[in-house]
């Protein structure tokens, strides 16, 4: 058994200690350190340091690991000890996260995950720091482990520097949601400011050119004040662009046979060894733009990829949504996972069912109609202002109707020999996702009254994972649903 690296006494450590030391050390420091006047004054203070930090040397001392031929074993406890062993064959994920602090001293921060339901859902079952040396033997082993019968079976794919920004820029939800908002505050802003100085100048007009000029120029300063909102949202959603492109730069996954590796990011590196076996269900992901182009992202659910947090389980961030002509499965899907093959929607919405689908953007559109000309009827004196603000709300709106749209056309489920693959829209965004039968824990049909007289119905897929909620595809016939369930289910 071994101890952790030194280096483990920083996560071992509380936030509040570092809220503590900090003015510790900036008092030691203007008192021109004089520790025995700095200790006098900051006793309670340095004796709360002193715990944690004794706390942090105890939990770091009594946590000692061990990574064997067939199982990794932790042992940790101050007073009450506990002895965890998990097999590899049991294990459904391993990441090693290196910042550059760790590659500094060439560590890895390991996290490994079993479908166990133990601790928070968002906390690893075990959690240890090790060298790059040993984070390697670990994943040899796993890869050895997980190939199974499978083992000539090798593929590998990469994303491109150019399409990963590219992608980022064009096909961005989060861009044309800042655009929006951008020009809602500074056209906004403008007409507030410019209607507010009209009408102060009319009210003083009576005082003297000095003092109008002066105020007038104040109250016209919403427009400037409207223009700064907008270029700090505009840099938050650059400093969040460069953030994610710098997590998946050098994007690479390999398969082979049943386990898959991944590799990416560029401030912080990321590995990934997922045992394919334990993949819950493949997702799709799409905006309507995305989907107009055949483009992709592709997210899986497997317990311990992408679940700790500024993580998200995205499987390849861009790829085709379609095989290459000619194939029945290619791109990422079918090289990365041949297993979870796609196929088109067996059963799909009536068109007597096309109002379940666009009642809500109808409404929301007709609604925002209804409160514009409300404000022009109380409010005449701002009908620019009210104006503009119908004419930006009915964008989204109207957005959303087409959505709806598209997902009523393509809304669908299918159950093949060894999957189920429901094709569903939840807010702006498509959703194609693909459940192994041995993966899926429950299939509910649920009807509200009003799908009763139409003979319609819900469909929800849970799977046997961590995650909580449900797949769900709205408003297909029931009795075709029922009759595909006993056929295949």
């Amino acid at each position: 058994m071994k101890r952790q690296h030194p280096a483990a006494l920083i996560g071992y450590t509380s936030k509040n200690f570092w809220l503590l030391l900090i003015p510790l050390i900036r008092g030691l420091a203007a008192l021109r350190f004089d520790v025995k006047t700095w200790a006098e004054g900051a006793g309670w203070d340095i004796l709360t340091v002193t715990v944690m930090v004794a706390a942090a040397v105890l939990r770091w001392y009594y946590t000692e690991y061990e990574i064997g031929e067939k199982l990794v074993r932790v042992n940790k406890g101050v007073f009450m000890h506990t002895s965890l062993e998990i097999e590899y064959s049991r294990l459904c994920a391993a990441t090693a996260e290196e910042n550059p602090f760790y590659r500094s001293l060439g560590l890895s921060k390991i996290y490994i995950d079993t479908d166990a339901a133990q601790g928070s859902r968002r906390s690893a079952d075990i959690s240890i720091l090790i060298t790059k040396a040993e984070r390697a033997e670990l994943f040899n082993r796993l890869s050895e482990e997980f190939k199974g019968i499978h083992s000539s079976f090798n593929r590998s794919y990469s994303v491109s520097k150019t399409a990963l920004i590219l992608f980022s820029l064009l096909f961005s939800s989060a861009l044309s949601g800042v655009a929006l908002l951008i020009t809602l505050l500074s056209g906004g802003s403008d007409i507030i400011g410019d209607r507010l100085q009209q009408d102060f100048v009319n009210a003083v007009n009576d005082l003297s050119d000095a003092v109008v000029n002066l105020t007038g120029r104040i109250i016209a300063g919403i427009s400037p004040a409207g223009i700064a909102i907008s270029i700090v949202i505009g840099i938050g959603f650059l400093l969040s662009f460069i953030i994610n492109v710098m997590r998946y730069l050098k994007f690479t996954a390999r398969r082979r046979g049943g386990g898959i590796v991944i590799s990416c990011g560029l401030w912080v590196k990321r590995i990934y060894c997922i045992n394919a076996k334990k993949i819950n269900m493949a997702d799709m992901r799409q905006n309507l733009v995305m989907k107009l182009f055949g483009i992709t992202s592709l997210h899986v659910n497997c317990t311990g990829y992408g679940k700790r947090k500024n993580e998200i389980p995205v499987f390849v961030p861009v790829c085709s949504a379609k095989p290459p002509k000619g194939k029945s499965k290619g791109g990422a899907m079918g090289m990365l996972l041949p297993e979870f093959s796609m196929c088109d929607s067996f059963i799909s919405p009536r068109p007597s069912y096309v109002w379940r689908f666009i009642w809500p953007p109808v409404l929301m559109i007709f609604g925002i109609i209804g409160l514009g000309f409300a404000g022009l009827v109380y409010f005449p004196h701002w009908h620019e202002l009210v104006a503009f603000l119908t004419v930006m709300g009915e964008i989204p709106a109207v957005w959303l109707l087409l959505v709806k749209a598209t997902a009523y056309c393509t809304n669908g489920i299918n159950i093949t020999e060894d999957s189920i693959c429901a094709k569903y829209c939840k807010g702006y965004q498509f959703h194609t996702v693909t459940v192994p039968l041995k993966r899926v824990a429950e299939i509910r049909i649920t009807q509200t009254v009003f799908q009763r007289f139409n003979k319609s119905c819900d469909v929800h897929i849970y799977t046997c994972s961590e995650y909580i909620g449900s797949h769900s595809v709205k408003g297909i016939p029931i009795t075709e649903v029922q009759e595909l369930i006993r056929e295949r289910g």
